[in-house]
C-alpha cells in the first residue's frame, strides 16, 4: 500500500524560493521508495528482508548483531564471512590487507597521508615530501585540502573553475615526479564525473597509487594489484553507513613512514597489529549488513554482472538525454568520464529564465508528486540546481526506467 509524507527541504539554489516538497511513494514495480539519494544509497530487498528476519535473533542464537560483543567468536565470524566476500567479489590479493574502518572515507583522507609522508623524501632526502592529487570534482578537492594540513601538496589537472566536467589528456597531466604518492577519486559524485578507465601509465615508476572508491567500487572490474590504498565508504554500494572498506598493500604499512603526531584511530599499523584487526569497536551492524549484501552480489554474478547493469541503468537516461535534441543536456560529454553511477543534467542552458523555470518544475514534479527521493543536486556553474540520479549497485533498474520515462513524457509536454 503506498504511504506519502509531505517533507520541506530547504531548497540550496537561489532561484527555487519555495521548499522542495518531497512525498516519499512506493514505485509500482518494486514496491519501494525511488531512493536516488547518493547515500545512504537504497539497500536490496532481499538484504533488508534477511536481515529483518535474524535481527532480533541471529542465527538461533538469541542475540541481535546489534548488541552483539565485538571480541565474541559470532562477530569475528561475522568480519571474516565479510571479508572473503570482499576478497572474492574483489578479486583481493594477498598482498594486500583489508580493513573495515570507522569514520568513513573522509577520516581516510587524513589517514593517507599521516601514514604515508612521515620520514624522510625517497628521491631527495633534503626535500619535504610532496604528495600528487588529482584533481576531477568536489571529493577530490575535499581530499586534497585534507591532505594540506599536514604535508605538501601538488595539484594534477587543477580546473581554476571548480566545476571538473573534463580533464586534461593524461599525456599533459603536470605530475611532481617527486611525489610520494598520487591520489585520485574515481568517480565524483556531484556534477557526474568517472574515471572508466583510470590512465595508470601516467603514474611514475615507484610512486604510491591511492584512490577513493567509494561511488564505483564493485560496478566494473579494478586490477586491485595496482593500488597501495584503495578505500570506499560502505554506504553507496555495499552496506548503510558506518564502515569504510580500506584495502591497503601490507608492504606500506609500517612505523617508518607514520606522522608522529598521527592520532590512533588513523594508524594503519595499530589496527593490523591488534587481534582480528580490532583495535577499537567496529560499525558491528553495518559490516553485517555489507556480509549480507556481498552475498547478494555473488549470487548474482558478481561483478561482470553489476557491469553490464551499470551500463543498462545509465543507458536508458544517456540515450534520452543525447537524443532530446539539447531539452536535456549533461554536464560531462566525454564518454571517457561519462558516469554510470550518477547522471546528471540540466534542461537546455539551466540558465534563461525558461529553463530555470523547467528545472524547478521538474524537480518538484519528480519529489512532489512522485515521490523521488533526493534527485535534486547542487548548482554547477549555472543559477539553477542541478537534477541528478543515483544508481549504485543495489539501485534496481526499473527505478531508472521509471525516470526515463518520466523525462520523456516531461519533454513531450514542455518542448
Amino acid at each position: 500500500m503506498a504511504f506519502r509524507r509531505a517533507v520541506q527541504r530547504r531548497c540550496a539554489s537561489k532561484v527555487a524560493d519555495a521548499p522542495l516538497g518531497v512525498s516519499y511513494a512506493e514505485n509500482a514495480a518494486t514496491g519501494r521508495v525511488m531512493n536516488l539519494a547518493a547515500g545512504n544509497a537504497a539497500l536490496p530487498i532481499e538484504v533488508l528482508e534477511k536481515a529483518k528476519k535474524n535481527f532480533t535473533n541471529w542465527n538461533g542464537k538469541a542475540i541481535s548483531v546489534a548488541e552483539m560483543g565485538y571480541r565474541t567468536g559470532w562477530f569475528h565470524e561475522i568480519q571474516e564471512s565479510c571479508e572473503a566476500r570482499f576478497r572474492d567479489v574483489l578479486k583481493i590479493p594477498d598482498t594486500h590487507e583489508v580493513f573495515f574502518f570507522n569514520g568513513g572515507a573522509t577520516l581516510q583522507f587524513a589517514a593517507i597521508p599521516m601514514n604515508l609522508m612521515g620520514g624522510a623524501q625517497p628521491t631527495n632526502p633534503v626535500r619535504p615530501k610532496v604528495a600528487n592529487y588529482v584533481m576531477n570534482g568536489h571529493w577530490s578537492e575535499k581530499a586534497q585540502r585534507e591532505a594540506e594540513l599536514y604535508c605538501k601538496v601538488h595539484e594534477v589537472a587543477h580546473d581554476p573553475t571548480g566545476l571538473y566536467f573534463t580533464v586534461p589528456e593524461p599525456k599533459d597531466w603536470n605530475i611532481n615526479k617527486d611525489g610520494v604518492y598520487m591520489h585520485y577519486t574515481s568517480a565524483d559524485t556531484r556534477q557526474g564525473f568517472e574515471f572508466i578507465d583510470f590512465p595508470y601509465e601516467v603514474v611514475p615508476e615507484g610512486m604510491l597509487l591511492a584512490s577513493d572508491q567509494s561511488a564505483d567500487l564493485g560496478s566494473k572490474p579494478v586490477d586491485v594489484s595496482k593500488y597501495d590504498v584503495l578505500y570506499a565508504a560502505a554506504h553507496k554500494n555495499f552496506s548503510t553507513a558506518g564502515f569504510c572498506l580500506a584495502i591497503i598493500r601490507k608492504s606500506v604499512i609500517k612505523d617508518e613512514t607514520i606522522m608522529p603526531f598521527t592520532p590512533t584511530m588513523c594508524r594503519w599499523k595499530v589496527f593490523n597489529d591488534a587481534p582480528n584487526k580490532i583495535w577499537n569497536v567496529p560499525v558491528i551492524t553495518s559490516i553485517w549488513i555489507g556480509d549480507l549484501t556481498l552475498q547478494w552480489m555473488q549470487e548474482r554474478g558478481g561483478i561482470p554482472y553489476f557491469e553490464d547493469l551499470a551500463k543498462r541503468r545509465s543507458r536508458l537516461l544517456y540515450d534520452v538525454i543525447d537524443e532530446s535534441k539539447g531539452f536535456y543536456r549533461t554536464f560531462v560529454t566525454d564518454e571517457r568520464y561519462r558516469s554510470r553511477m550518477q547522471v546528471v543534467f540540466t534542461i537546455g542552458d539551466g540558465t534563461s529564465e525558461k529553463n530555470q523555470e523547467l528545472v524547478n518544475k521538474f524537480l518538484h514534479k519528480a519529489s512532489g508528486e512522485l515521490g523521488w527521493l533526493d534527485i535534486r543536486s547542487h548548482p554547477l556553474g549555472i543559477p539553477s540546481d542541478a537534477i541528478r540520479v543515483t544508481m549504485y549497485n543495489p539501485q534496481p533498474i526499473e527505478h531508472v526506467a521509471a525516470v526515463q520515462k518520466f523525462m520523456l513524457d516531461f519533454m513531450k509536454e514542455n518542448q
